[in-house]
């Protein structure tokens, strides 16, 4: 009766922890699932995310045990988002807190004030995806013939079933679930990307999962995928660079430098994030450092700064908008020879902000530089 026991409590411990899925997609798809492990997906939780997890240290709901940042931080912990689990430092937290498979069945966006939700499919080994070349198809695996039978060769794949018809897997929309906005429970908006798509053709996807070398599959070579690695606390925000231009005018007094956004959304709306603009000139062996511009979104109550969850009013905000130009003048005379060197970058964490909340982390706490741009005076 022991031993029955014993297995018995065994087994609930088993189904109690968050069941792995990126492992079954690492079969087939080993070079995105490589690229994944640098992504923010994979570090969404608040075990691999240090401002997430200092910001959660003094959210008053952790005294109460009540995650409220599961559905778009780790909504792959099936467990802790049906509310069978509290949050706990398990496989999935600390691996896929946000899995391949959960972005690939959301099937449509439900908007709302608050903020917006993934409405999921709920067909089994059904996912969607995007190839231009096959919009439209839904493709089950099975076995190609050419030459009157003598040459076959498998489509689709052994494992699920592809659906390659919705629509925002093509406009970008599928990622606005999680990525568009946040209201408080005060009702205030602590942070949003404001989309705005104005003439552009690219998308969240064409911008951040732009088409690299390397096959897709196993079973099927391809020339170029989607990367799955896209993350501001590493080396890939040079694939976004090309969308924030540089320039720089001289004047009769100084110079100016001109900023031109050609993102569909505002630069670093988040409450912690500091987007800054640094100039210095080499001049006959010597730099001078200019003061840096300072582009940022403050938030608070009672005309003082606040926590996100107790924000009622935006203090300041020098952001720059979607496909905003802006001119920053510099009162500085510029000689012949002079070489100008523009960094435009960001810290994760505003490095006041970060203090306060004791993030030590170099990949949050460091400035990272988003383009660069080096002007010779002639």
């Amino acid at each position: 009766m022991k031993i029955r026991y014993f297995f018995f409590l065994l087994l609930l411990s088993f189904q109690s922890q968050a069941a792995p899925q990126n492992t079954t997609c690492k079969k087939c798809h080993p070079i995105i699932f490589q690229e994944y492990q640098h992504s923010m997906h994979r570090k969404a939780s608040i075990y691999q995310d240090p401002v997430h997890k200092a910001v959660w240290d003094k959210h008053p709901a952790k005294k109460k045990g009540k995650y409220k940042c599961a559905k778009c931080h780790t909504p792959s912990d099936h467990a802790l988002m049906e509310g069978k689990s509290k949050l706990t430092d398990n496989f999935i937290q600390e691996n896929e807190p946000i899995s391949c498979q959960l972005c690939h069945k959301i099937q449509s966006i439900e908007k709302h004030a608050a903020s917006n939700k993934n409405i999921m499919s709920t067909k089994k080994k059904y996912f969607f995806s995007a190839d231009k070349a096959r919009k439209g198809e839904k493709i089950s695996f099975h076995e190609q013939s050419t030459l009157f039978g003598l040459i076959k060769k498998p489509v689709g794949s052994p494992y699920h079933k592809i659906d390659y018809s919705n629509e925002i897997f093509y406009n970008g929309e599928v990622c606005m679930g999680c990525h568009s906005h946040k209201e408080n429970a005060k009702g205030f908006t602590v942070c949003d990307m404001e989309v705005k798509q104005g003439n552009s053709k690219e998308t969240c996807i064409s911008c951040h999962m732009p088409k690299i070398q390397g096959s897709l599959a196993n079973q099927k070579e391809s020339k170029t995928h989607a990367f799955h690695g896209i993350s501001i606390h590493n080396g890939t925000p040079k694939i976004l660079s090309k969308y924030v231009k540089l320039s720089l005018t001289q004047t009769a007094d100084g110079f100016t430098v001109t900023i031109k956004n050609e993102a569909n959304h505002t630069l670093f709306p988040q409450p912690l994030r500091l987007n800054q603009l640094r100039v210095s000139i080499d001049r006959a062996g010597k730099t001078i450092s200019l003061p840096a511009k300072n582009f940022v979104r403050v938030i608070g109550t009672g005309g003082k700064p606040a926590a996100p969850w107790l924000a009622t009013e935006i203090l300041k905000d020098t952001t720059i908008k979607a496909h905003e130009t802006r001119t920053v003048t510099y009162q500085t005379p510029l000689k012949k020879g002079d070489r100008v060197l523009l960094d435009f970058g960001y810290y994760i964490a505003n490095p006041k902000a970060a203090k306060k909340l004791h993030i030590q982390s170099p990949s949050a706490t460091e400035f990272t530089v988003l383009t660069h741009k080096n002007i010779i005076v002639e």
